[in-house]
């Protein structure tokens, strides 16, 4: 008894196939990087009266929620908890930093200590 082949044995099918195959592991891979992670600021340019908050995205995964790691040049620093779907989107609490430059990190909780950055922005808080 033969068993099939699982890739034609013509050269032109042969090729077809390969192409076949390469068109859709680059599908798949535009795919991937289309739905990856995000951040950004509410409003664009916050206020120390008004506060700002965070909008992120996120690329995939099994968990419901993300961290968002909040620095300042002025020694603020914060990490907020946002509830997130998989491959949704989720708003931070609004939060009032003082006055200065800040980078807001979206980052994965690996283990204790360590995190992985998925994006990052930055923004300067005014009076």
């Amino acid at each position: 008894m033969t068993k099939p082949a699982l890739i034609p044995t013509h050269p032109a099918a042969r090729s077809l196939a390969v192409l076949a195959v390469l068109v859709a592991a680059a599908a798949l891979a535009s795919g991937a990087r289309s739905g990856g992670s995000s951040i950004s600021v509410d409003p664009a340019a916050p206020t120390a009266a008004g506060g700002v908050s965070f909008t992120v995205g996120t690329g995939g995964g099994q968990r419901d929620f993300a961290s968002v790691a909040v620095s300042c040049d002025n020694g603020y620093a914060t990490v907020l908890t946002v509830e997130v779907p998989a491959k949704g989107a989720g708003t931070s609490q609004v939060i009032y930093p003082p006055v200065g430059s800040c980078t807001a990190d979206l980052e994965k909780q690996m283990q204790i200590g360590k995190t992985r950055v998925l994006a990052s922005v930055s923004f300067t808080v005014t009076p």
